[in-house]
């Protein structure tokens, strides 16, 4: 027995070696036989640009799977592919996902003038050197791309055409700048390389990718040397030239430059650009070049580096003094440079005055102090608290008889409800809206007449709408109402108009032209007992007075007197009077036929108005009566 144990004893080393020849012999081509399809599977990670993601290790018939996978979906994936290959014994399973991310980003950081980094995250499904073969095309040679970004899962749609457009945007900018995204919002940093690269990339940002937004922009625009600025004003517009400081400053400039055109074309020619010298105030010198270019018809301020000049030609006379003095208290940090504006005789020559309801207003040029003064005193008897707007300017070229024509225009302008009379040179233009068409009538029939010697005169006068017509019954009440609202009493002893009378009377006017089927009488009244009689002259026997003229009127449609009441501003002084013994018995009928022909040249037909028959009575108030 012990010499059977030795000899199995003795068989072992034998069968050992004969274990270890064949698994060295057979193991490496199980291996080999092995690793071939889990490389191909491997490899199979890595579509579409990817890089493989998947490494297998073939140990005899096992197979060791490791790696981090895109996704779920693709680790499944590559687990099946090795689980359907022949010849394995079993897989060790090692694995992982990558890290997802929120938010996801990514930057291109221009580190150097031959290098850009990639940093923060790429993308898990692509590869760098897919990457890096996208973000390259198109970059200047000796550029070298470092892509220190970690795989990731959690990036935007498109995020290739998102790195590629921010790529293109750090290549505006120096070194040390960066462009990124987080998520879907982009953002740039740094200094623009030079004043037409800032152009380019304001123009880039404008137009991001689809699905993305810009955020911040923290970008510097170029420095210059000398920084110019102008503003060009010509029969063409506005044009706008040089540089400005930043957007918004350009921004108010252009604001600036289209409230003075006034509907005018404006070019822009600026660009952006830092390099103002230091201590100016940009906003404050776009004020002040503006205020100068109002006066200029053609010529430009300009600005080079901290010197204002003006050139050109003024508006008139007056807008070189005012352009001097504007010039003359510049902003801080602003030097008065060349002064160069010269003034001709406006042509052609414009004035007008224009009457609103609660204003007149006088725009155009006169030719002296002298001449506006003439205007202002023409217009002062007929203001019955209207403002006079005065924005006439002064300058040369005015035409002869300029405030003659204007003075007669202003009469025929004051009996229209609302209008203008203008000067173009020797031409005279009086238009606008008469209360009543008969009183429009009559200011077209005057007005051929008021032109001076030589002008051309040009009248579009009408009259506003007429009121509708009324029935005859509702005539009576309102008639009825009007008549008895507010009493009209003479001034002892006169027939003379008081200022109180003509809302009355207007009223009274409307009412005729809405009952056309009503005709109107008036009669007048004594004075009261004890009051002093009318005085009578003593050379003459008293005889009829003829009725006054009616007052002007406002544009409001109110009536406004021509003179002081009892007062006549165009005769002598009275001779000497003396107290008539008993009252006058014909002060009734020329105190009716007074308010009889106000209301004619309001514009109620002859036939439908008149005084009423004359007859004893105390009456102390006008009366009117409506007869059908």
């Amino acid at each position: 027995m012990a010499i059977r144990s030795i000899g199995w004893l003795s068989g072992l080393p034998l069968l050992a070696g004969a274990w270890v020849a064949a698994t060295a012999f057979a193991e490496p081509r199980l291996e080999a036989a092995l690793e071939a399809p889990a490389d191909a599977v491997a490899t199979a990670t890595g579509r579409d640009g990817a890089e493989p993601w998947l490494r297998v290790e073939a140990r005899g018939r096992d197979l060791v799977a490791s790696g981090e996978a895109p996704g779920e979906g693709a680790r499944d994936q590559a687990r099946a592919a090795l689980a359907a290959l022949p010849g394995r014994r079993r897989i060790v399973d090692r694995t992982g996902l990558v890290a997802a991310v929120s938010p996801f980003t990514w930057a291109a950081a221009f580190r150097a003038p031959d290098r850009l980094d990639l940093i923060g995250h790429r993308p898990a499904e692509t590869g760098r050197a897919a990457l890096a073969e996208s973000l390259g095309a198109g970059l200047p040679a000796g550029l070298v791309l470092r892509d220190t970004a970690r795989a990731a899962r959690g990036a935007p749609d498109n995020f290739s055409e998102a790195a590629r457009f921010l790529v293109a945007q750090v290549r505006h900018l120096k070194p040390g700048a960066t462009a990124a995204l987080s998520d879907r919002v982009l953002s740039v940093h740094g200094e623009a390389a030079s004043v037409e690269a800032y152009a380019a990339l304001r123009s880039d940002l404008s137009h991001p990718p689809a699905g993305y937004t810009v955020g911040e922009v923290g970008v510097e625009p170029a420095l210059v040397s000398p920084f110019v600025w102008s503003a060009s004003r010509g029969p063409a517009g506005i044009r706008l030239d040089g540089y400005a400081t930043s957007e918004a400053d350009r921004a108010a400039i252009l604001a600036a430059a289209r409230l003075l055109a006034d509907g005018a074309p404006v070019s822009d020619a600026m660009r952006t650009a830092r390099g103002l010298p230091a201590g100016i105030d940009a906003r404050a010198l776009v004020d002040r070049a503006f205020a100068i270019l109002a006066l200029v018809r053609e010529g430009s301020v300009a600005l080079d580096g901290s010197t204002l000049s003006v050139r050109g030609s003024a508006i008139d006379v007056q807008a070189v003094r005012e352009a001097e003095a504007a010039a003359a208290t510049l902003p801080a940090g602003i030097s008065h440079g060349a002064f160069a504006l010269t003034a001709s005789p406006v042509s052609p020559y414009l004035v007008a005055i224009r009457r609103r309801p609660d204003a007149f207003t006088l725009t155009g040029h006169l030719p002296d102090a002298e001449a506006r003064a003439a205007l202002r005193a023409a217009l002062r008897p007929h203001l019955y608290g209207e403002r006079v707007i005065d924005r006439t300017r002064i300058a040369e070229g005015a035409p002869p008889a300029l405030v003659e024509g204007l003075t007669a225009g202003i009469g025929a302008l004051v009996q229209l409800a609302e209008g203008e009379v203008s000067v173009r040179d020797q031409s005279l233009r009086i238009a606008g809206e008469g209360l009543y068409p008969e009183s429009a009538r009559r200011v077209a029939a005057e007005a051929g007449r008021l032109a001076p010697a030589g002008w051309r005169i040009e009248v579009a006068v009408g009259a506003r709408g007429a009121p509708p017509k009324r029935d005859p019954a509702e005539c009576r009440e309102t008639f009825a109402a009007l008549a008895s609202g507010q009493a009209l009493r003479f001034d002892p002893g006169s027939a003379d108009l008081k200022p109180a009378f003509y809302p009355v009377l207007d009223e009274v006017a409307g009412l005729a032209r809405a009952c056309p089927q009503a005709r109107i009488e008036v009669a007048g009244h004594d004075d009261p007992p004890g009051s002093a009689p009318a005085p009578v002259a003593k050379e003459a026997a008293p005889k009829e007075a003829a009725p006054k003229e009616p007052p002007l009127r406002e544009a409001s449609g109110k009536s406004k007197p021509a003179a002081k009441p009892g007062r006549s501003a165009e005769k002598p002084a009275p001779k000497p009077v003396e107290t008539a013994a008993m009252p006058d018995p014909g002060l009734p009928q020329r105190r009716a036929a007074a308010i009889v022909d106000y209301l004619l040249k309001a514009g109620i037909p002859a036939d439908r108005i008149a005084p009423a028959p004359a007859e004893a009575s105390d009456r102390r108030a006008v009366a009117f009566a409506l007869r059908s």
